[in-house]
């Protein structure tokens, strides 16, 4: 006998296989024939199948096509996938794994959007903290994906991770890997007691986690990895790691939790579970999350999510103070460039698990999952506090002072300048037909008259380019940040 979550459950998956089927895609359940995914270790030195998607055309099928293989493969461009349906397993796994996991809601959200962005998490804690248990529970989620997982070890060479040589190749004369079964051919990776591993390990694996490609000499291959999952009990800080750890833009600390309910609650979990991941009655194919990541990474040609110039804009502003405020208990603090970038992707993945194309304000309040490590701690002030509330301190001072002074409106203003300068200057003949440039103008004219109530009078003639640079030019910024604005963008389009 079923209990009532898991009809709840099946009644669920079921309507949202019922929305996929209408729109023509291929369900494949429990009781068809289906290749087996890989979870291989290095040592087991297994061939890991090709892998097939659940987006197949039913009509193509049919007719003896080959569905698409190979996880790094994009989906049928002719089909767009239901993403609210995609988002509501998602949610819905999330929250089952926080419930097993106990404890653990906050950096499971963390791990999921480490996949959504294609991008690699770092556990850390104390020994006996279940961070295996957690990664394999995250990684149990999905289907049709291969996993590769090593425990590391002084001992080991890269060969452990990209595979022996290959003894045919090498009397050839060539130096190549045999990677079947290796890191280079996983979809997913774990990577457990990660800091045991020794300089020349972890340098070998900058490439692969980052650029995604294996090069040793001549042999460059291209690694299909998506996502690393991290375990450490300790931090090993040198000139290697510290490059390593860069490629990990989710990091969490593990916290000892002594509360007695919490312990109550493991104590249930571990008695159903007996420590190990349950499998869910339905996975979500894994191809689903190679959709939702190019869409996020903008490498989906139908599908954008839009990120407006302001929110750009803000996301600099508060990280940098984010970053000021930590450097006054760490002077070392450090965010890198690459990271700041990539942190766009993070706003547009947050966007789509919100069920929107548009980032926002409140993306950006989100963002400390990625830019801050969970669960750390500095002293400010004397006081212990978490990084994450420093970020939402610095979040929330910078909305509050930019809102009370003004210069959101002078934001707003120098961009929508800036994008009109932009599209004169991409398209010159546009000069001689300023008038027919309404809608912006207008929005334009709202802001000065804000800004300016001086010149309400002049509203009712054409705008200029010399009015508008004259605008620039008269703009007395409130903050440094606007100042900033104001010079490059008058340094940048002072040939108009």
């Amino acid at each position: 006998m079923r209990t009532k979550q898991e009809r709840q459950t099946v009644k669920m998956y079921s309507a949202a296989e019922e929305l996929l089927q209408k729109d023509e895609f291929f369900i494949v359940h429990e009781d068809e024939p289906k290749p087996v995914p890989a979870a291989t270790h290095i040592a087991q030195g297994a061939e890991a199948p090709k892998t097939q998607f659940v987006t197949t055309d039913p009509t193509e099928r049919k007719k003896g096509s080959e569905p698409l293989t190979g996880s790094r493969s994009s989906l049928d461009k002719d089909k767009r996938m239901d993403i609210p349906t995609i988002v509501s397993y998602l949610q819905w796994h999330m929250d089952r794994i926080s419930e097993n996991v106990v404890g653990r809601g906050e950096i499971v959200r963390q791990a999921m959007y480490a996949i959504i962005t294609r991008e690699h998490m770092l556990l850390l804690s104390r020994t006996g903290m279940a961070k295996s248990f957690l990664a394999n529970y995250i990684f149990n989620t999905f289907e049709q994906v291969r996993v590769f997982s090593s425990q590391a070890s002084k001992d080991q060479t890269p060969d452990n991770y990209f595979g022996p040589y290959n003894i045919d190749e090498f009397r050839k004369g060539r130096i190549r890997h045999n990677i079947h079964g290796s890191i280079i051919e996983a979809d997913l990776v774990f990577l457990d007691e990660f800091f045991d591993a020794s300089d020349v390990v972890l340098r070998s694996l900058l490439s692969v986690l980052n650029e995604r490609r294996f090069i040793n000499g001549q042999e460059v291959i291209d690694a299909a990895v998506h996502t690393a999952i991290a375990t450490a009990n300790y931090m090993r800080m040198n000139e290697v790691t510290e490059a390593v750890l860069d490629r990990f833009n989710f990091k969490s600390i593990i916290p000892e939790d002594n509360n007695t309910y919490t312990q109550l609650l493991i104590d249930h979990t571990y008695a159903y579970s007996h420590g190990k991941p349950i499998d869910p009655e339905k996975k979500i194919p894994f191809g689903n999350m190679i959709y939702l990541s190019e869409i996020v990474k903008n490498e989906n040609h139908d599908i954008h999510v839009v990120v407006p110039d302001f929110i750009y804009f803000m996301k600099n502003v508060i990280v940098n103070k984010f970053v000021s405020n930590m450097r006054k208990s760490e002077y070392n603090f450090f965010i890198s460039p690459r990271k700041q970038a990539k942190m766009t992707d993070f706003l547009r993945a947050s966007a789509i698990l919100d069920n929107r194309f548009e980032v926002t304000m409140k993306d950006l309040e989100n963002l400390y999952l990625t830019v801050c490590t969970l669960n750390s701690y500095v002293s400010v002030k004397t006081k212990d506090k978490s990084e994450k509330d420093v970020y939402l301190d610095a979040y929330q001072q910078t909305m509050v002072h930019f809102n009370s002074t003004g210069a959101i409106q002078q934001i707003e203003l120098l961009l929508g300048i800036r994008k009109f300068f932009q599209d004169l200057r991409e398209n010159p003949e546009k000069k001689e037909r300023l008038h027919e440039a309404k809608g912006l103008l207008e929005g334009l004219k709202g802001l000065i008259r804000k800004l300016f109530p001086s010149r309400v009078k002049d509203d009712d003639g054409d705008m200029t380019i010399e009015q508008l640079k004259n605008t620039v030019l008269e703009l007395n910024p409130v903050v440094e940040e606007v100042r900033e604005l104001k010079e490059g963008l008058l340094k940048d389009f002072r040939d108009l």
